[in-house]
């Protein structure tokens, strides 16, 4: 599938997934970070897609505390900090909320390591908070782990084939998508008969089949 070069992962995963819908046995769908974010994942979840893709990291770009030395408690619609200090979360009509610290870091001896803000910490929470977490908690589990890097190797050795230098490395040798689509598909058939040679096809009577099988 070819998009614009600057559309995000996730916006092409609707017509990714499109013609899996009709299977009555839904897969799982192994990606990076870029279709683990809270709205790809519910969307697809909602239609009966697991997605095995890492949760994309939590970062501060002050250096301070990262969200995760927060505890989001969705149940009681609370936040609590590292200096044990405890807000409420104020949700608005889109299911996204924000937790407000600003009248408690003025005092805070933890505040130099947490914020540098003149008006005190916040912590939003996501509209799909309680997805994120339980994804955060699976992806603690080193099975899930086994799971990931069984495949995304693979995908990642392909991407790799899809870029030599042969082929304009990582720039489209046309212009417009129905031609970058084309040299795409090109490039797909010959990478699958390499690999289909190396497993041994070979045309027998009766048809091809694999040495082996």
């Amino acid at each position: 599938m070819v998009t614009p070069a600057n559309t995000p992962d996730r916006d092409a995963v609707p017509a990714l997934v499109a013609p899996l819908l009709e299977r009555e046995d839904k897969p799982e769908i192994v990606g990076d970070a870029a279709y683990g974010d809270g709205a790809t994942r519910a969307a697809l979840e909602e239609v009966g897609i697991t997605v095995v893709a890492r949760v994309p990291p939590v970062r501060n770009t002050t250096g301070g505390f990262t969200k995760d030395r927060f505890v989001v408690d969705l149940d009681a619609s609370t936040v609590t900090c590292p200096a044990e200090q405890t807000v409420a979360i104020r949700f608005d009509r889109h299911g996204a909320g924000v937790a407000r610290f600003a009248t408690h870091c003025a005092t805070c001896p933890l505040a130099n390591q947490c914020t540098t803000s003149r008006h005190g910490r916040s912590i939003t929470v996501h509209p799909q908070e309680a997805l994120l977490q339980r994804a955060r908690a699976e992806q603690r589990d080193p099975a899930w782990w086994v799971r990931y890097r069984a495949d995304r190797p693979m995908v990642e050795r392909k991407i790799a084939h899809f870029v030599v230098r042969a082929w304009g490395e990582r720039r489209a040798r046309t212009r417009g998508l129905a031609r970058v689509a084309t040299d795409l598909d090109t490039r797909a058939g010959a990478i699958n008969l390499a690999r289909l040679a190396v497993l041994g096809l070979a045309f027998e009577r009766g048809g091809w089949s694999i040495a082996g099988t």
